[in-house]
């Protein structure tokens, strides 16, 4: 990942590259900011260009040995941390791997209830226990194998829980030559003792402008359709791409098809209806539920600003 495929953020992009130039990369940063903002894409463009061969001013080459094998995410010096479920005889992250680099290529911007659909595991809550946490003490006592820097890129640091504690000493005194990168969405859920060690780099919302200008040109969209989605998907790449569906409006999403039947059903107080969607609800995965929850409280949201005269959205 280079910085110039991330988009927007070009003031933190200029702030990471002039700590490496400068020689002063903080060993344990954390990367918050709202879903859809970039940060774990800005984290792995900031681990590539940390140990490229052939770095420029502006962004890492590309065509080095680290560079490629960074692109590829199996650089050895470069290690990866994530919420996840315990299946299959599957106890750490090293066991997903495979599956994670697929969500890397696929969803960079995507959040962690694409993760948990991709790995099939809607129904089980992920988090980074014990034995990871263990782990990453086991990885991190190495030297380099071939880069000036370890680094550890840890997604959603909320999912360490108390387990987080086990890392204390390594965040606050780490081996030589070692980063870590944090990358969050919500500073509230993570333990205290975590937070209060590490540098805080603060994402905004990408805005309007960006969005619209990315997805026209990677989707070949008309201005007004762009736009659209872009006034829609509140400063969330991630969403914007879950809108694409409303450029057509005879291609509803599927949560706005199912939010229109539980209203139907409502207002026309169709009792027998009303309990067969909510069996076929109940079957769901929780974290489908929660997302489709997530999409109702956007969707009356948007109804209330238009009513209270918000008519440019």
């Amino acid at each position: 990942m280079q910085f110039k495929n991330i988009i927007a953020q070009e003031h933190i992009k200029a702030q990471l590259i002039k700590t490496v130039q400068e020689n002063r990369v903080s060993h344990a940063q954390l990367f918050l900011g709202p879903e859809g903002c970039g940060n774990l894409a800005m984290a792995l463009a900031y681990a590539q260009y940390i140990n490229c061969e052939n770095k420029t001013e502006a962004d890492s080459c590309r065509i080095c040995s680290s560079c490629i094998k960074s692109e590829k995410f199996i650089h050895p010096d470069i290690h990866f941390t994530f919420p996840f479920i315990n299946a299959d005889k599957k106890e750490k992250c090293a066991d997903w791997l495979p599956e994670w680099r697929i969500f890397m290529t696929n969803s960079i911007y995507g959040n962690y209830n694409d993760w948990i659909q991709q790995i099939e595991a809607e129904n089980k809550q992920g988090n980074i226990n014990a034995k990871e946490c263990t782990d990453i003490l086991h990885r991190l006592s190495f030297k380099t194998f071939e880069s000036p820097y370890k680094i550890l890129i840890l997604w959603l640091p909320e999912f360490l829980e108390k387990e987080g504690n086990r890392l204390l000493k390594i965040v606050e005194e780490p081996p030589e030559n070692t980063v870590f990168l944090f990358v969050a969405h919500d500073a509230d859920k993570i333990i205290n003792t975590i937070l209060s060690r590490l540098q805080l780099v603060k994402f905004p919302r990408l805005n309007d402008y960006a969005i619209a200008l990315q997805i026209e040109k990677q989707f070949n969209l008309t201005s007004q359709q762009s736009k659209q989605i872009a006034a829609m998907s509140d400063g969330s790449y991630r969403d914007a791409m879950n809108l694409l569906d409303f450029t057509d409006p005879e291609n509803e999403s599927e949560n706005t098809i199912i939010l229109r039947s539980w209203m139907e059903h409502i207002y026309r107080r169709n009792v027998k209806e009303l309990f067969t969607w909510n069996d076929e609800f109940a079957k769901w995965g929780r974290e489908n539920q929660k997302n489709f929850f997530y999409y109702c409280i956007h969707f009356y949201r948007e109804i209330i600003l238009l009513q209270a005269g918000a008519g440019t959205l």
